[in-house]
């Protein structure tokens, strides 16, 4: 918890604070300042130590920079080169640099085949001689060549050596001059032949078309920066050294501590770093310094740092300055003793004390009278806070103060004061005035506030209820149990019903509402509600049941009263009036209660006809009482109800047993149909005969509507479920039967470029890729129906679609009379318009097919606006929609089959006469639309089958068919990736066959693998989305991680929209759907790896 201080002590440790900063800045201003003199005076030595030691760094290091410039030049101008003809002129051009420059320890030249020429000084077999290492790489096999020469050029020797592994395209400088293509330094290190530490310069240079020819390399020595440091002089003990940014000692006065061997079997020597280098006063002053890194581990300086340390008693000053010019990542460090420049430093230290104490002094003054003007109206407004808090009413007190920022504090609080407390007020008279009961209670049930209305149920003040727990005054604790446990689960209760003890023990019905209430990190901390007193209601209900028990027992006494008065009439005038009187009175009641309960009651004589009705019967029914009174129950039964009334009516009689509930469909005055449940009973005369009928009937019309809505929305439920799963289904078989026909295609393509166009074998394969693209069109179905994607969306004018479809179908079918209705403005669809074409084809076809005797289609097309009522059951939105009707005079389509027409590989035709994919394509292209398809039909009478796509505002689109194109050949390096190695086999072929270099990968994690390999020389790559383990999306975010500017073509046997779409928002450059032409897959690498607008997306 964060320790709060008040602001009258905050003012006053500022005050002393200040007071003793004066003094001690005072009394010390004198040494500092001199201090401060001699230390800007060393570190000015230090800064041209440092920039003299850069100076001689860059002019040693910059002839490497010509030669390798000068040597990149002519390469680049063919003067010199690595061909056979010329590779003795480069090797003698690179013997006269390092005979020019003897601290180069080599010149050599790389190229992207992985062919090496490299000059440099071996003493070995000559001193002062040298040695050419040439490297040459075929396609089938690799020779290294090693000739020593003397200082004058003349060979000594040759040989060859099998063993070596050495290729120039996986070294860093190699990698490092081809990635940021230009002249780059690597890191220092130890040469391996002369164990001096050295730094290696690199170029690409290139052709004439900008291919990359290869790269020239420059190995320098740098011995001599150490040598050069080692003589310069720093004060009387002061040093200097430089340091790479990755911390290695690059320069230093002791050159034999420069280098350090590793511990492994080889012994490689390398720069020793920073922390290992054996003098403490360097390695203290670099601590010291604190410089940091980046996260790769590097020393990150954006100017010179100045820095002291202490060692063995004696204080040290330190600087350490980045080279100005960024290709060499250096540090020049510079050390000094402040022995060497710094002396005592004393004077009139006594005259300084006493100044800072009048000061001190007046400052403390006026310091309090400051604290007393600002903490006075801040501590009258805190304690006018708390006694608000606290509930007290206190009046503000006048603030008047010098200070602006105080005195609109005041006026803020004055005012928020005047409406916290005008809030309180509104918020008391509604707590203090509402009728239902408001409370607040903890989690665990105990009552922190309840409203003074719960005097009225329970005659408890409102402050004896407070600190109890609401539920002790439930008279069931079964019931308490049930709705503490509701609360916990539901997290809310509404209009429970409660019975409470009051305070003088009777009980109270009531209704509970209450809710949690949850903090902003989803705990729960309090609950509220309300009650609402509802023992007058349930007293009625109670009165009302005990009235209707009253008129059954005083008509049972009345029928026992009439069987004694025939003994003796006379003698029980009295006895019969006094009866009379108690039975008006009862009669009274009884009509009361029929008149008050929602039930229709009724009374009918045995012939059926109403005699006695309540007013709930007179409102189901429409009529009015003395309408319903005396009407024959015919009049407003349906037929076959009728029969079955009268016929339940008559066992009733037989039987003598009750109707308990009966369905009892009824027409009211207004036409419309309800449904009632009915229970009767047989009414008797006293002797015993039946007279008639009384019952009640119930409204259930609204209840049977919501049963038989919910039966059919779990009907339309379970058959969605069951078209998702088979529509899952075809998708997969689809994709996978892609992919065998991508298989074959490949190799037909390879057989038809590698034969004659004459030759006997062409017809052959012409009637393989027909039988493949057959076979594709059937996919094509598949995946329409499993809503594999919408291929090319356009603006599509539904009247030409129709009208263009129906003249080809007429041509092929001269059988057939076709009659169109066109709609005159019609609106336009975003539609794909090769399969609104398949839709209504294989309408055509549907109704071709059905029709036998009278062959007339008729097509219209509309402009329609659905409600609600009918796109809800399709789960569309309403709206604007473009409808088109295709009706034929068939046999029609019997009930059992149109539940299943839309079902895939569902048909009624015989075996090899149809795929049962017709309808299954056409109902899920349409649905992915977002359309309807709508199908009517009776047995005998033909069918008609409606298709409804949404309305769209922009203008249709005039596509023209592309003009057919001839593959065409490419170039560079491609990585395709597919699990099927048949694909694999095909696709390499052709993409050599079309010029490109082929690497292959049979999964994602091989995939990944190649392409860090050869990341470089990659410039393409053809990635299959459906792989096991890992799939293609996966593998596609880590290839562009390694390399977000590569460009990625996917492919697929799903559709674009089904799923490559997806993939190519996130970062794809094209996508191809198996199976696919030479041509297609030409057409498509050179669009994308030219930077062309992806071709697949029109």
């Amino acid at each position: 918890m964060q320790i709060k201080i008040s602001i009258r002590w905050a003012l006053i440790a500022g005050f002393l604070g200040l007071i003793w900063g004066t003094h001690l800045i005072t009394t010390t201003s004198s040494y500092l300042t001199s201090q401060d003199v001699l230390r800007q005076h060393a570190r000015d030595i230090m800064q041209n130590i440092a920039e003299l030691a850069m100076e001689q760094s860059q002019r040693h290091l910059l002839h490497a920079h010509g030669a390798a410039a000068l040597t990149r030049q002519l390469l680049a101008s063919n003067v010199v080169g690595s061909q056979s003809g010329k590779a003795h002129a480069l090797e003698r051009y690179l013997h006269e640099q390092l005979s020019v420059n003897p601290h180069f320890a080599g010149i050599y030249v790389g190229t992207p085949q992985g062919n090496f020429y490299d000059v440099r000084h071996f003493d070995a077999r000559a001193k002062g001689g040298f040695r050419t290492k040439v490297i040459l790489n075929t396609d089938r096999d690799k020779s290294v060549r090693l000739v020593y020469r003397d200082p004058l050029f003349n060979m000594i020797e040759t040989e060859t050596s099998d063993s070596d592994t050495y290729d120039p395209r996986k070294r860093p400088w190699y990698q490092k001059a081809v990635a940021e293509n230009r002249i780059v330094w690597t890191d220092p290190y130890i040469f391996f032949t002369s164990q001096k530490p050295g730094i290696t310069i690199a170029g690409p240079f290139f052709g004439p078309s900008g291919e990359l020819m290869g790269v020239v390399g420059v190995d320098i020595e740098i011995d001599q920066l150490s040598v050069f440091i080692a003589n310069l002089k720093i004060g009387k003990h002061g040093k200097a050294f430089m340091l790479n940014r990755n911390a290695d000692v690059v320069a230093f006065g002791d050159l034999d501590k420069l280098s350090i061997r590793e511990a492994s079997p080889d012994g490689i020597a390398r720069l020793v770093k920073i922390h290992e280098l054996d003098d403490p006063h360097s390695q203290k002053a670099f601590e010291a310094a604190q410089i940091q890194t980046d996260p790769s581990g590097m020393l990150v300086m954006d100017g010179s740092r100045f820095s002291r340390f202490d060692h063995e008693g004696h204080v040290y000053h330190a600087m350490f300055s980045p080279f100005s010019d960024s290709q060499w990542p250096w540090i020049i460090g510079v050390y000094l003793p402040e022995d060497d420049y710094l002396g005592d430093i004393k004077s009139n230290r006594l005259y300084n004390i006493l100044v800072t104490m009048v000061i001190s002094l007046f400052a403390t003054f006026m310091g309090f009278l400051l604290a007393r003007g600002v903490i006075r109206p801040i501590a009258l407004l805190g304690r006018t806070a708390r006694q608000m808090k606290k509930g007290q009413s206190a009046p503000l007190p006048q603030l008047h103060s010098a200070y602006k920022e105080i005195q609109e504090t005041a006026k803020a609080f004055s005012e928020m004061k005047t409406a916290v407390e005008r809030s309180q007020k509104k918020y008391q008279g509604i707590f203090n005035n509402i009728q239902d009961v408001y409370y607040e209670a903890s989690l665990n049930g105990v009552l922190i506030e309840i409203s003074p209305s719960i005097e009225k149920i329970s005659q408890y003040h409102r402050h004896e209820l407070v600190g109890k727990k609401l539920l002790q005054i439930n008279s069931d604790p079964g019931m308490r149990q049930n709705m503490v446990k509701t609360l916990k689960d539901q997290r809310r209760i509404n209009d429970h019903e409660v019975v409470f003890q009051d305070k003088d023990s009777r009980l109270r019905h009531c209704a509970l509402n209450a809710m949690m209430l949850y903090t902003r990190s989803g705990k729960p901390y309090r609950i509220i509600g309300s009650l609402r007193d509802i023992h007058d209601r349930k007293t009625a209900e109670q009165e009302l049941l005990r009235y209707k028990n009253q008129l059954e027992a005083l008509v049972k006494e009345r029928t026992l009263e009439l069987q004694k008065a025939n003994d003796g009439l006379i003698a029980q005038v009295e006895r019969r009036r006094a009866t009379e009187k108690q039975l008006r009175v009862s009669e009274e009641k009884y009509r009361t209660i029929l008149d008050t309960i929602e039930e229709a009651y009724f009374e009918m004589d045995h012939t059926g006809t109403l005699v006695f009705v309540n007013d709930a019967a007179c409102r189901i029914m429409g009529y009015a009482v003395d309408d319903l009174s005396g009407m024959h129950f015919r009049h407003f039964s349906a037929h076959q109800s009728t029969r079955e009334i009268i016929q339940a009516f008559k066992k009733m009689v037989r039987s003598g047993v009750p109707v308990r509930v009966l369905t009892y469909p009824v027409i009211t005055r207004k036409g419309r149909t309800k449904v009632l449940e009915l229970s009767a009973t047989l009414m008797r005369h006293p002797s015993g005969a039946v007279t008639g009928f009384r019952g009640l009937a119930r409204d259930v019309t609204a209840k049977i509507a919501a049963q038989k809505e919910k039966e059919t929305l779990q009907g339309q439920l379970n058959h969605a479920q069951r078209m998702e799963a088979v529509g899952t289904l075809a998708g997969g078989i689809a994709h996978d039967f892609n992919n065998l026909l991508m298989g074959i295609t490949g190799n037909v393509s390879l057989l038809t470029a590698k034969i004659d166009a004459v030759s006997p074998l062409s017809d052959y394969l012409r009637a393989i890729e027909q039988c493949v693209e057959s076979g594709a069109t059937l996919t094509r179905q598949l995946l329409g129906y499993a809503r594999g994607g919408k291929y090319q969306v356009t603006a599509v004018n539904l009247n030409d679609t129709v009208q263009r479809t129906a003249d080809m179908f007429g041509r092929t079918k001269k059988e057939i009379k076709i009659r169109a209705r066109y709609q005159n403005d019609i609106w336009t669809v975003d539609a794909d318009q090769g399969q609104i074409d398949q839709v209504l084809v294989n309408l055509y076809v549907n109704a071709w097919q059905a029709m036998t005797d009278e062959m007339t289609m008729i097509l219209s097309t509309s402009n329609v606006v659905l409600d609600a009522d009918f796109t809800t059951p399709f789960g569309i939105k309403p709206g604007p929609f473009v409808s088109v009707m295709v009706q034929d005079h068939g046999k029609g389509i019997e009930p059992d089959v149109m539940k299943r027409i839309f079902e895939p590989f569902f048909t009624t035709k015989k075996m090899g006469r149809g795929t049962g994919l017709g309808l299954a394509s056409a109902f899920g292209i349409i649905k992915n639309h977002g359309g309807i398809i709508d199908v009517k039909s009776q047995p005998g009478r033909g069918s008609t089958f409606t298709i409804y796509l949404p309305a769209e505002s922009r203008q249709p689109e005039r596509l023209s068919p592309a003009a057919p194109s001839r593959p065409r050949n490419g170039s560079g390096m491609l990585l395709v990736v597919d699990d099927e190695p048949y694909i694999l086999k095909a696709l390499t072929d052709i993409l050599q066959d079309l010029g490109y270099q082929v690497i292959t990968a049979i999964d994602g994690h091989q995939a990944i693998a190649r392409f860090e390999e050869e990341k470089n020389r990659i410039e393409g790559v053809l990635l299959d989305m459906i792989m096991p383990d890992l799939s293609g999306r996966q593998v596609l975010e880590q290839l562009k991680k390694i390399r977000p500017d590569i460009k990625v073509i996917l492919s697929s046997g799903y559709s674009l929209n089904g799923l490559g779409e997806d993939a190519l928002g996130m970062a794809g450059d094209g996508f191809i759907q198996k199976p696919y032409q030479i041509d297609q897959l030409a057409a498509t690498l050179e669009a994308v790896l030219n930077g062309r607008v992806r071709p697949d997306i029109a």
